[in-house]
């Protein structure tokens, strides 16, 4: 019945599935990275209910709190498009400090999948404020980054998502965040970015994924300085 179960299945096969989609020749990562934005959104939601459900939150302190986590349930269940948008948003309004950022992370992701891209960066800026420097406020500033993309908004996405980066420890900056910084990268003019990240990228990955990357360090490369 939570369709973001089955995301969360198919997420480790997302760069695989560049890998088999694309090439140093053909069509940019971004129109994939684009294309399956919502799915990252919808993992970075999935992670944050999960979370709740640890009791790490506890929100259920208060009658307010209870009250704001069963009509977050009823909306997420039984609102569909632009009304459960619109009842998402008035909720977060009228929700406690400490409920306020679940309610924004899923109004970010049901705005994504209204089309409202623009509504969606809003309300994950938003949970990124909730949420701080910390965890989550670094995961809803990616989803955020996702939104910006999806609206067209490339160089606003790629500050964030350097921010985001420099937030992570290393070992938690996955080749799919860096991918995804250097094809927004591209989308926003600064093909000399994308391609220090693809490089960095090939000079740590082994055989077909390292040569991937070069291939696309030195396409990129050879378009900023207009070599052929």
């Amino acid at each position: 019945m939570n369709p973001q179960k089955n995301q969360v299945a198919d997420a480790p096969s997302l760069l695989d599935e560049i890998q088999t989609e694309t090439s140093a020749e053909s069509t940019p990562l971004l129109r994939f990275i684009l294309r399956h934005a919502s799915v990252i959104a919808g993992l970075v939601v999935c992670f944050l209910l999960l979370v709740a459900g640890t009791g790490i939150w506890q929100w259920r302190d208060s009658a307010k709190s209870a009250e704001v986590t069963d009509e977050l349930a009823r909306i997420t269940m039984t609102g569909r498009g632009e009304s459960r948008v619109a009842a998402l948003t008035a909720l977060a309004l009228s929700a406690p400090e400490k409920a306020k950022l679940a309610v924004y992370m899923t109004l970010g992701q049901s705005a994504v999948e209204s089309g409202d891209y623009a509504a969606a960066a809003a309300a994950y800026a938003d949970a990124a404020r909730q949420g701080g420097k910390g965890a989550f406020g670094t995961a809803a500033m990616i989803a955020q980054a996702c939104a910006l993309l999806r609206d067209g908004k490339s160089a606003d996405a790629v500050n964030l998502l350097r921010e985001a980066e420099q937030r992570l420890p290393e070992q938690a900056r996955t080749p799919q965040l860096r991918q995804m910084l250097a094809e927004a990268a591209v989308s926003a003019g600064q093909k000399d970015l994308a391609a220090g990240v693809y490089a960095n990228l090939a000079s740590a990955a082994p055989g077909r994924e390292g040569d991937y990357f070069r291939a696309r360090a030195t396409a990129l490369a050879r378009e900023e300085t207009g070599k052929p």
